[in-house]
């Protein structure tokens, strides 16, 4: 079990220093100039060297990896990402990871994906019925099976648009609907890789990076640049993260209620 103690000072501290900003990858010992992960170093007045003995490895990676998305701001990040920055706490030697893992490849399955089929099928006419129905089938299930199936729809659109693509100027319109089903491609065959039984030898965390993949390529599906549509879908999967960890008993998700007392509206 962790030895971790979570004490609502602490938490307090860790919310503030959040609430600065966070940056992309470590940043400086100071408030505005850190990511998620130093943000927890600085609160508890460690070096960031010393590494952390209350999240779980796994959950620390993925966790990174989703602030190292491309945000519209650090502001945007550090909204996006102070509820899973609290529920994170205590999770190591405490939560089964297992568990954890199958539960966010479904989340994944069942609000990610869609969300890259739906932006693909926005800008392809010809497929749009058919993205649709898989996206509400993933919704509905939130299986390998059905994953797989939206994987195949959307690389079928992709290859329709490609060859659409093939006749026309670059930057057409045809271009902009294969660039997002290559997207929902990325995104449904990501959340797959998570329940694919042939990688179990592989290292764990390419599970957790496989679901935060997915997180990236509906992002890209629904914006090309960093945008506010992005933030959401990098927000949603932060949201579905914190709902995997408050399952599987991670400890810091009894301090939710002093993240929604002081959430930030601004």
């Amino acid at each position: 079990m962790s030895q971790f103690l979570i004490t609502e000072s602490f938490v307090r501290k860790l919310l503030e220093t959040v609430d600065a900003g966070l940056m992309v990858s470590d940043g400086v010992p100071k408030p505005g100039k850190l990511c998620v992960e130093a943000a927890i170093y600085y609160a508890l007045s460690e070096p960031h060297s010393k590494g952390s003995g209350c999240v779980d490895p796994i959950v620390r990676r993925g966790l990174g990896r989703l602030n190292d998305a491309l945000w519209s701001s650090k502001q945007a990040r550090a909204k996006g990402l102070r509820k899973v920055a609290i529920a994170q706490l205590g999770s190591k030697d405490t939560i089964n990871i297992t568990n954890f893992l199958a539960l966010f490849a479904e989340y994944t399955i069942r609000e990610v994906v869609p969300v890259a089929l739906r932006a693909a099928g926005a800008l392809n006419s010809h497929h749009t019925k058919e993205l649709e129905a898989h996206a509400e089938q993933c919704e509905r299930e939130g299986s390998r099976d059905v994953a797989d199936a939206a994987a195949r729809a959307a690389y079928d659109a992709r290859i329709a648009a490609y060859s659409t693509h093939a006749t026309h100027a670059s930057g057409d319109a045809a271009y902009v609907a294969f660039s997002a089903a290559r997207a929902a491609t990325y995104a449904a065959c990501a959340a797959t890789y998570i329940y694919h039984e042939g990688y179990a030898n592989r290292v764990i965390t390419d599970s957790v990076s496989a679901a935060y993949a997915a997180a990236d390529a509906a992002a890209a599906a629904v914006s090309r640049v960093t945008s506010p549509e992005a933030d959401h879908v990098f927000s949603l999967c932060a949201n579905l993260m914190v709902r995997a960890l408050q399952k599987c008993g991670s400890p810091g998700c009894e301090w939710l209620w002093l993240v929604d007392q002081t959430e930030v509206t601004a």
